[in-house]
C-alpha cells in the first residue's frame, strides 16, 4: 500500500512539472542562414525504426514561423530508399499550402498554411497496402503508395535531412514539438523537444535520442541572455541603472549623458551644459531610485556629484586629480542613512579589505574599518538585505600584496551594519565545477527564495546561484561564451521589479581607455539550467524505467480524469500568459525612430515691427492640460500632475511627430510617413498594427490631459486642441504666422520659457528643432537691437539665444556688457572664458575679441 502511494505521490509531481513546462520545442533554422546553418534533427539518431508490418503513426504540433514558408517539414526514407516527405508549396497570390510528396507525386492538401499558431499534424501509413492518411490542421487526405508495401524500417528527419543521397535544398521554418511515433495502436517513443542535453532531446518512454545539429531550443530563451545593447567608447565610461523604469544611464565626461531605455531598446543623449562629473575611472555612478537621481561619486577624494536634469548640468564644482584606489570595490546604497558602503578594491599594487561608509548628501568625513576576517581582495559580489550586507568572492591574497601569489575566494560574508559584526557563513571547500571564475559587482537577492543571483565570467559567463546555508553554485543561464579580452572588465548585475527582468552590463575597457559597453536581459526569476537539461542513462537503467513507466502508464489511466480538470485550468492559465506576452512582444517596436529623408523646412514668418513694452509675462498658465516643448518634453494632466514618465520613448516619438507634422501642415502627416519614420523595421501589416496599438494608447494618454482629438482624415493623422489645452510650440507657429505685433510679447514669453526639446536628437525631429531655432535666433537677435528693453530682458533674451546658438556673439555682447554696468565683472569674465572655450572647441580657433574689447564696442554702440 505505501509503495503504491509513493508511485501516486511521484506521478502527480511529474505531471505538475510537465503542466507548468514553459513555452518549448525546436526552433528550424533556414533560410536567409546558409545550408550549413540549418537545422536537423533526426529522430533514433537517424538509425532505421522497425515497423514490425503495423501501421505506423508519426504525430507533431508545428508552429510555422513567417520567414520561409517553403520547403521541407521532414522526410521519411523506407529501408528500399522511398521517399514520403511533407513540404510547403506556393500557389496562386503567392499563397502557401502543404503538400505531400510521395516519390516525385505531389499530393497538395487544401489549406492555407496558418502562420504564428500551434497546429497539429498526424502522418499515418500501412505496409501491408501502402494506404497514407494526413491529418494536416483539420484537413485530411489519402494517398496510396505502392511502392510502401512491405516496408521494414523506415527514418524519419525534421528539416534538413542529413541522410545520404537524400538531401534537400529547401527547409521551411517551423517551430516543431510533441513528437511522437506509434506502431500499431501502440505509443512508442515521445519527444516532446523540451528538456534536453545539448544538440539531443531523450524521448519519453524509452529514453532513444533525437539527435540534431544546428538546434535551437525554444525553451533556452528562459535560460539565454539576450543582448539589447552595443556601443563602444573612446573613453571609459561609468554605468548606472534606474530600477524603476529600466533605464540606463552612461557618462564619461562632462559633455555627453547617455540614456538607454531597456524596455523599448531606443538610445537618447542629453548634451551636458556643465558642472564636473567627479568619478576619476569607473564604475563610479550610481541612480538613487529613493531620491529620484544619478549620482557621481569619487571615493578618493570624497567627492558626489549629482545630474540636475532640469538645467542639463552636473551639480559638482571641484574636478577629480587623484588616482583611483578602489578599482573593481563592490558598492551599495544604503537608504536608512542615505549613505555609499563600499567594500575592498585594488590601488598602487594593493588589494584592501576596507569596508568604506561615505554621506553624499551630509557634510559628514567618510569612516571606514578594516574588515579582518575577511581576506583583502577585490572583484567581490554584495548585496544590502535590510541592515546586513553580504560579500561574495573576489580575488586577493592575505597579505593584500599583489605580488604575493593572489587567488580567488569562494566564500560568503555576512557584515551587520549596525554592530559591524562579521560572520563568515561559509567557504566551498573546493574550485567550482566548470573552473574557476570572478564574480560581478553586485548580488541580486531574492526574497521569496532567500538566494542571492551573481554573474560571473565563468564559460566565458554565466549567472549563478547561492544561498546563506551551503556552499553551492547552481547555474540559473546557459554560458555566454564571451571572450574577456579587455585589461579591466566591469560586470553590474540589475533588476527590474516592473520588466520582472535581470540586466546585465559587460564593460570591457583597454590600458588605453577605449571600452566596449554591451548590456543584456533575461526573465526573473530565473530558472534553474537543470530543469531543462535531460541526463543520459544507461541501458541497464533504462529497462528498469520502462517497466516503471508501464505502471505509471496504468495508473495514470486511474489517475487521468481526476486530475484532468485541475491540468487544464494550468494549462490554459500558462498559455493565456503565453499569447499576452507574445501580443505585447508583437506591439512593441524595438528600435528608435530613424529617418529616410529630409523634411522640408516650415514656412514661418517673422517680419513683424519691433515695437513693445517690457512684457509682464503672464499670458500663459503651464500648470495643467498642456504639452510642452520648450525647455524639455513635459506633459501635465488636467489636475495638474506630471504625467512625462507615463509616455514610453514610442509613445513620446509618436506625439511629437503628430505635433510638429500638424504645425507644418494641418492635414498632419499621411499614414505611410507616420510608419516609414516610426516603424520602418516592421511588415506593413505588423508596423500598421503597431501603430493602432499606440495610437489607442496615446489616446487614452491625452484623454488625462484635456480634450485633445487625434484625427484620421483622408489618411492623413494629425492632432488638435482644443477647450483650454495647449500646447507651446503649437501655440508659437501660431504667433509667427499671425505676423502681429501686438502678439509679440506672448512669443517672447514662450521662447524664453528655452530650447525646443533640448533632450531629443533625432534626425527627422532635429530638421524643425533647426529650422524653428534659425528663425528664433533671427528675431532673438533682431530684439536685442531694441533700446526700449529693459536689461533683465535683455539678459533673459540673451541667455535664450546661447540655448539655440552658444557661440552667439551678439548674445555674449550684450550679456557681458549689463554684468560689467551692473558691477559683475568676475561673472562677465566667466561668462566670456566659457564662451571662448566652446569657441575655441567648435570652430578651432582662438575668439578674437578680448572681453574689453566687446565691452568697449557695445559702449559705443
Amino acid at each position: 500500500m505505501k509503495k503504491t502511494l509513493s508511485i501516486f505521490f511521484l506521478l502527480s509531481i511529474c505531471l505538475n512539472s510537465i503542466a507548468q513546462l514553459p513555452e518549448y520545442g525546436l526552433h528550424i533554422q533556414s533560410y536567409p542562414l546558409q545550408n550549413s546553418e540549418f537545422t536537423s534533427m533526426a529522430l533514433e539518431d537517424g538509425k532505421p525504426i522497425d515497423t514490425k508490418g503495423e501501421k505506423v503513426t508519426l504525430n507533431f504540433n508545428l508552429w510555422i514561423r513567417p520567414d520561409n514558408v517553403f520547403g521541407t517539414v521532414f522526410r521519411i526514407i523506407t529501408n528500399d530508399n522511398k521517399n514520403i516527405d511533407l513540404m510547403y508549396s506556393v500557389g496562386e497570390n503567392d499563397r502557401r499550402f502543404p503538400i505531400l510528396v510521395t516519390g516525385d507525386a505531389v499530393h497538395p492538401i487544401q489549406k492555407e498554411a496558418r502562420r504564428e499558431t500551434w497546429v497539429s499534424v498526424s502522418l499515418t501509413f500501412d505496409p501491408k497496402d501502402g494506404n497514407i492518411t494526413v491529418l494536416y490542421d483539420s484537413t485530411q487526405i489519402n494517398v496510396n503508395y505502392p511502392a510502401l508495401i512491405g516496408a521494414q524500417e523506415i527514418r524519419i528527419a525534421f528539416g534538413y535531412c542529413p541522410f545520404e543521397d537524400f538531401v534537400l535544398d529547401d527547409v521551411a521554418s517551423v517551430n516543431l514539438k510533441d513528437i511522437s511515433l506509434k506502431r500499431g495502436n501502440q505509443e512508442i517513443r515521445l519527444w516532446k523537444m523540451a528538456r534536453h542535453n545539448g544538440d539531443i532531446c531523450y524521448d519519453e518512454t524509452s529514453h532513444k535520442p533525437a539527435s540534431g545539429k544546428n538546434t535551437q531550443w525554444i525553451i533556452d530563451q528562459y535560460i539565454t541572455w539576450k543582448k539589447i545593447y552595443s556601443q563602444h567608447f573612446a573613453t571609459s565610461p561609468s554605468i548606472a541603472f534606474d530600477p524603476t523604469v529600466a533605464t540606463f544611464y552612461i557618462a564619461n565626461d562632462n559633455k555627453r549623458l547617455y540614456v538607454f531605455h531597456a524596455d523599448e531598446k531606443v538610445t537618447d543623449s542629453i548634451r551636458v551644459k556643465g558642472g564636473e562629473f567627479v568619478a576619476n575611472y569607473p564604475n563610479q555612478l550610481i541612480y538613487i531610485p529613493q531620491r529620484h537621481q544619478l549620482l557621481s561619486y569619487n571615493l578618493n577624494e570624497n567627492l558626489y556629484s549629482a545630474f540636475d536634469s532640469n538645467a542639463q548640468s552636473w551639480k559638482g564644482t571641484q574636478a577629480p586629480v587623484a588616482e583611483h584606489d578602489y578599482w573593481n570595490n563592490t558598492l551599495v546604497y544604503n537608504p536608512s542613512n542615505s549613505s555609499l558602503i563600499s567594500f575592498g578594491g585594488y590601488g598602487h599594487y594593493h588589494y584592501n579589505n576596507r569596508l568604506l561608509i561615505s554621506y553624499p548628501y551630509e557634510n559628514t568625513p567618510q569612516r571606514y574599518i578594516n574588515l579582518t576576517n575577511i581576506h583583502p581582495r577585490y572583484s567581490s559580489s554584495s548585496a544590502l538585505v535590510d541592515s546586513t550586507l553580504y560579500i561574495f568572492g573576489g580575488r586577493g591574497c592575505p597579505s593584500g600584496r599583489q605580488e604575493l601569489s593572489p587567488r580567488n575566494y569562494y566564500d560568503l560574508y555576512s557584515v551587520n551594519l549596525l554592530t559591524q559584526q562579521v560572520n563568515k557563513l561559509w567557504e566551498a571547500p573546493q574550485n567550482p565545477d566548470d573552473g574557476d571564475f570572478q564574480p560581478g559587482e553586485n548580488m541580486i537577492y531574492d526574497s521569496e527564495k532567500d538566494c542571492f543571483y551573481f554573474f560571473c565570467t565563468q564559460l566565458g559567463g554565466i549567472l549563478m546561484k547561492i544561498d546563506t546555508k551551503t556552499p553551492h553554485f547552481e547555474p540559473m543561464s546557459l554560458p555566454m561564451g564571451l571572450k574577456f579580452p579587455g585589461q579591466y572588465l566591469y560586470s553590474n548585475l540589475y533588476y527590474s521589479p516592473k520588466q520582472k527582468k535581470l540586466y546585465l552590463a559587460v564593460h570591457q575597457a583597454e590600458v588605453s581607455g577605449k571600452a566596449d559597453i554591451d548590456i543584456y536581459e533575461l526573465n526573473f526569476p530565473p530558472i534553474p539550467v537543470s530543469s531543462f537539461k535531460q541526463s543520459e542513462v544507461s541501458e541497464a537503467q533504462t529497462a528498469g524505467s520502462n517497466k516503471l513507466y508501464v505502471w505509471l502508464c496504468i495508473i495514470g489511466g486511474l489517475l487521468a480524469i481526476g486530475i484532468g480538470t485541475l491540468y487544464y485550468r494550468k494549462k490554459r492559465t500558462i498559455l493565456s500568459r503565453n499569447e499576452e506576452s507574445k501580443s505585447q512582444k508583437t506591439n512593441v517596436t524595438d528600435k528608435a525612430p530613424n529617418t529616410l529623408q529630409r523634411q522640408e523646412k516650415p514656412e514661418i514668418k517673422i517680419d513683424m515691427p519691433i515695437n513693445m513694452s517690457v512684457p509682464t509675462f503672464h499670458n500663459y498658465d503651464f500648470s495643467r492640460k498642456c504639452i510642452c516643448f520648450f525647455g524639455g518634453f513635459r506633459v501635465i494632466d488636467k489636475e495638474g500632475n506630471d504625467i512625462t514618465f507615463s509616455f514610453t520613448p514610442t509613445l513620446k516619438y509618436l506625439l511629437i511627430l503628430l505635433i510638429l507634422y500638424t504645425g507644418k501642415d494641418s492635414k498632419g502627416i499621411i499614414g505611410n510617413k507616420l510608419i516609414q519614420l516610426l516603424w520602418y523595421d516592421k511588415t506593413e501589416e505588423s508596423a500598421k498594427n503597431n501603430r493602432n496599438v499606440y495610437m489607442s494608447k496615446l489616446r487614452s494618454l491625452l484623454d488625462k490631459v484635456g480634450d485633445i482629438k487625434i484625427l484620421n482624415q483622408n489618411g492623413f493623422w494629425s492632432i488638435q486642441f482644443e477647450n483650454g489645452t495647449i500646447c507651446d510650440y503649437l501655440e508659437a507657429l501660431h504667433l509667427y504666422n499671425k505676423n502681429n505685433s501686438q502678439d509679440l510679447e506672448k512669443l517672447l514669453e514662450l521662447l524664453l520659457r528655452g530650447m525646443m526639446l533640448p533632450n531629443i536628437e533625432t534626425d527627422w525631429i532635429d530638421t524643425f528643432k533647426n529650422d524653428f531655432s534659425n528663425d528664433t535666433i533671427d528675431l532673438l537677435c533682431r530684439l536685442l537691437k531694441q533700446e526700449d528693453l529693459s536689461d533683465t530682458l535683455k539678459l533673459q533674451i540673451a541667455d535664450t539665444l546661447f540655448q539655440h546658438d552658444y557661440i552667439n556673439e551678439e548674445a555674449l555682447c550684450i550679456k557681458c556688457r549689463i554684468l560689467c554696468q551692473q558691477g559683475k565683472k568676475g561673472l562677465a569674465k566667466t561668462v566670456y572664458d566659457a564662451f571662448c572655450k566652446e569657441y575655441a572647441a567648435s570652430l578651432g580657433t582662438t575668439y578674437k575679441y578680448s572681453l574689453m574689447e566687446i565691452i568697449d564696442e557695445q559702449n559705443k554702440n
